[in-house]
């Protein structure tokens, strides 16, 4: 697989959930969530920007319930997961561990990858073309690709969350709102780590469960010639530094509740606190290049929804109890996950909701749109 050539662990872990549309801001929490100290303010400017005194949850925490999709008598039951979440939460869902040990199968969340058809050394020859993308071309720094405004508001926050860093000031813009992400999530004692799918699998191993795999691989029949064209091609990341800039001056606070709220079990909060999320506007750069569309790289997202659904769906016809993991946005894009089962005929049931009631929850609009 090659995946060096893009942000590292960003696009391809992206695809998934990143073309969600943006979503409008919610309301406040209700009373009794997880939030801020009282004065703290979410709402920033790149001219005044306070250290917010962010309270992490930690401790034992339960997650949140499952969503069922009933077909007769086969229940699917799926764990939404988020990203990212509190880093020293020691997490204990009994309900999904023992779901997950008497289940038929267990389905993995979706995967995309790029199948270059080269072999290790074939692969390694292509790591320095490869790390020179991740670079402005003709020896540009930020100062000179980024209006002024929008340079200031980098300055600002780079300051704030790295420090000086002047080879940051050589990346691309994706480049630099990645590293600029990363370690805003490190002070604020967050994670992206999947540790929802890392724990049902293990569980699946030990009790000797069938794991059923979703992954849809691009096939790259030019590595070296795609990669050229990475290179010297025009990639409008722009939009993507300033949806992370946009991020950390307003979202800060969000990040850190809605964190919260997938800990203690608190859908109701979580769902009520929707933001922006970079991740599309990093992707959505990417997938918008002529050297992606030319070889069908934008196609990705939506065929790795298809795949998961048609997996999804043969586990409904033909095992009485399948345990799933996926993304949160992803499930509830209004052409997510849910929608796409919903329209194929089964029953769908958020945590917590009877069969009779009207739904529980309403989709978030334009996965792929």
């Amino acid at each position: 697989m090659l995946q060096h050539h893009l942000p590292p662990g960003l696009l391809l872990a992206a695809l998934l959930s990143s073309p969600l549309a943006a979503a409008t801001a919610a309301p406040e929490l209700p009373a009794g969530s997880a939030r801020l100290p009282a004065g703290t303010s979410t709402e920033t400017t790149a001219a005044a920007v306070p250290v917010l005194e962010t309270l992490v949850v930690t401790g034992i925490q339960p997650g949140p319930g499952l969503w069922q999709v009933r077909h007769g008598a086969n229940t699917l039951w799926i764990m939404g997961t988020l990203s990212p979440l509190p880093r020293r939460m020691a997490w204990e869902p009994r309900e999904l561990d023992e779901r997950v040990a008497t289940a038929d199968r267990v389905l993995a969340p979706p995967r995309g990858g790029i199948d270059t058809g080269l072999n290790l050394l074939g692969r390694l020859t292509l790591l320095p073309a490869a790390l020179r993308a991740r670079n402005l071309p003709d020896e540009q720094r930020l100062v000179d690709v980024l209006p002024p405004e929008l340079y200031e508001r980098w300055q600002v926050q780079k300051a704030r969350w790295i420090g000086p860093a002047p080879a940051l000031e050589r990346r691309r813009p994706m480049f630099a709102a990645f590293a600029l992400m990363e370690e805003a999530l490190d002070d604020l004692d967050l994670e992206r780590e999947n540790i929802v799918w890392q724990r049902v699998e293990r569980t699946a191993r030990r009790e000797g469960r069938e794991i059923v795999r979703v992954r849809v691989e691009a096939q790259l029949d030019d590595p070296r010639q795609a990669l050229r064209e990475f290179n010297r091609g025009s990639l409008d990341d722009i939009a993507c530094l300033e949806a992370t800039l946009a991020r950390l001056e307003r979202d800060t606070g969000v990040l850190v509740e809605r964190a919260n709220a997938w800990a203690v079990g608190d859908m109701a909060s979580l769902l009520e606190r929707r933001f922006d999320d970079e991740l599309r506007a990093c992707a959505l750069a990417v997938l918008a290049t002529d050297a992606a569309k030319k070889r069908g790289l934008d196609t990705l997202p939506q065929r790795l929804v298809e795949a998961w659904l048609q997996a999804a769906s043969e586990s409904l016809e033909t095992a009485a109890n399948t345990v799933a993991v996926s993304d949160l946005r992803l499930l509830l894009a209004d052409d997510g996950l849910l929608a796409g089962l919903r329209a194929r005929g089964y029953l769908v049931l958020a945590p917590g909701e009877d069969a009779t009631a009207s739904p529980a929850v309403q989709p978030v609009s334009g996965l792929l749109r």
